[in-house]
């Protein structure tokens, strides 16, 4: 849903907002800065901190739907465990959806945001005037938000945007010595380049992995380091027959991609994460809008997020976040896939076990209950689910929901902003009303061109923090 003032969300926001969302529900423990919560500021190589003078423990999500409508909040510790919206058209997921990304940089908390339905990139635009729903503290933090967010817009694919540019391999240089994110790291990158080197068959697949693996050991280095060491493949690297023979064709293979894939041609500095979370001022929250309409296939999509995910399971080691950062993937069932082979597929799934240890939670969002991989899914330990239509997703998201110890035999009438609402200590899930953005996004989403004039305001404004 893209227009929050129009339809059956905005009265479900109106009649329920006569509550300000600011005590939690859930009654937790002190958050534990090892699992991401607590109140200490990002300390890691040089990043600043962008909390606020009184940086909450948690973040409203919205209002029981009973007689008493109590606020209901989600402690930041649990951020890092990721959190899946699952609603169908209408029901107000994507209003959702931002309104937790703004809660969070109201919190301290920047996030880096996938905008694949250029819904998403007016995060930073504030409302015209005060919609009715709003009450006084919505208005309060709308004006917060305005104050404190720096929403930045990138276009990949779009020169005359904010384009940014990224390996094509992971930074084995900040892996480390662990063998198991070394490995990982190596696996990301097989899957990544073995369609574009032709590595079609068990042989070739080998020596790349083997090559790969060498590579990593060595600390790594451009695509072009790469190309050069598989076209002269020292002795011994591999032990398959013919190792070097396989190795050059596929150097020539990449060569030929480099020549001919634009994505593969990097024209300009290689983006480091640390810009996408962290600008220049400390007192500002910042949030990256990464919006994928210049990229003009779903094959060129997968493969900008593949090396968005394998450039974080490198960077976030290196640099940990006691109180944590949010990845946000809209219509997450195109990047991680329950039923289909995708090359970001592979690279979500270590990203989102990665995460967990490191300050970096998922919020994945779809409409379609059994599209996302189950091993993404069953890693979240927050979960929304909202209205669907059809009977097949209906019974899809109720089983579920089963799962949690919820029915949801409604969940196919719930209105536009409702909720069934489950994480840790929660207990069953229960129904909730979710507010209004505190960001203004029109009904009809922005042109292409909208979008390239944001992005370029947004660059006029990067700090290197």
């Amino acid at each position: 849903m893209s227009g929050e003032s129009s339809g059956s969300h905005a009265r479900s926001a109106s009649s329920g907002d006569r509550v300000p969302l600011s005590r939690p529900l859930l009654t937790q423990g002190p958050p534990s800065p090892a699992e991401g919560g607590g109140r200490a500021p990002v300390k890691s190589e040089g990043l600043s901190s962008s909390l606020p003078p009184s940086a909450p423990d948690a973040i409203p999500v919205g209002r029981r739907l009973n007689a008493d409508a109590q606020p209901v909040s989600l402690p930041i510790r649990l951020l890092p465990r990721h959190t899946a919206i699952i609603a169908g058209s209408g029901s107000g997921k994507t209003v959702l959806l931002r309104r937790l990304v703004e809660e969070a940089a109201l919190a301290g908390i920047p996030a880096i945001v996938i905008d694949p339905n250029n819904d998403l990139s007016r995060l930073g635009d504030s409302w015209p005037e005060r919609p009715a729903a709003f009450t006084d503290a919505d208005a309060a933090k709308a004006a917060a938000y305005a104050a404190r967010v720096e929403v930045v817009v990138w276009t990949p694919g779009v020169n005359a945007g904010n384009p940014l540019f990224l390996s094509v391999l992971p930074d084995f240089s900040g892996i480390g010595a662990d063998p198991d994110e070394r490995q990982q790291a190596v696996e990301m990158a097989a899957e990544t380049l073995g369609p574009l080197a032709g590595a079609k068959k068990g042989l070739q697949r080998g020596v790349l992995a083997d090559a790969l693996r060498v590579f990593a050991e060595r600390g790594g280095g451009s695509l072009g380091d790469f190309i050069t060491l598989l076209a002269d493949l020292p002795d011994g690297l591999s032990e398959i027959g013919d190792a070097a023979k396989h190795a050059a064709k596929m150097a020539d293979e990449l060569r030929a991609a480099v020549a001919t894939n634009p994505l593969l041609k990097v024209k300009g500095a290689v983006l480091d994460p640390k810009l996408l979370f962290y600008g220049a001022d400390p007192a500002r929250t910042r949030v990256s809008v990464i919006n994928l309409s210049g990229l003009g296939s779903e094959a060129a999509r997968e493969d900008f997020v593949n090396r968005l995910q394998m450039t974080l399971f490198g960077w976030i080691k290196r640099h940990p976040s006691p109180r944590g950062m949010l990845y946000v993937v809209d219509e997450a069932q195109t990047f991680l896939p329950a039923q289909r082979a995708s090359p970001s597929l592979g690279s979500g799934i270590k990203l989102a076990a990665q995460g967990r240890k490191y300050g970096l939670g998922l919020v994945v969002a779809t409409q379609v209950p059994k599209g996302l991989h189950n091993q993404i899914v069953s890693n979240c330990t927050t979960q929304f689910f909202g209205r669907q239509s059809a009977p097949a997703t209906i019974a899809a998201a109720q089983e579920i929901m089963a799962a949690n110890g919820g029915a949801a035999s409604d969940i196919g009438r719930l209105g536009a902003g409702e909720f069934y609402f489950a994480t840790e200590g929660s207990g069953r899930p229960a129904k909730l009303t979710t507010p209004l953005c505190l960001s203004h996004h029109p009904a009809n989403p922005p042109t292409p061109e909208q979008v390239v004039a944001a992005a370029k305001r947004s660059a006029g404004r990067l700090g290197s923090g």
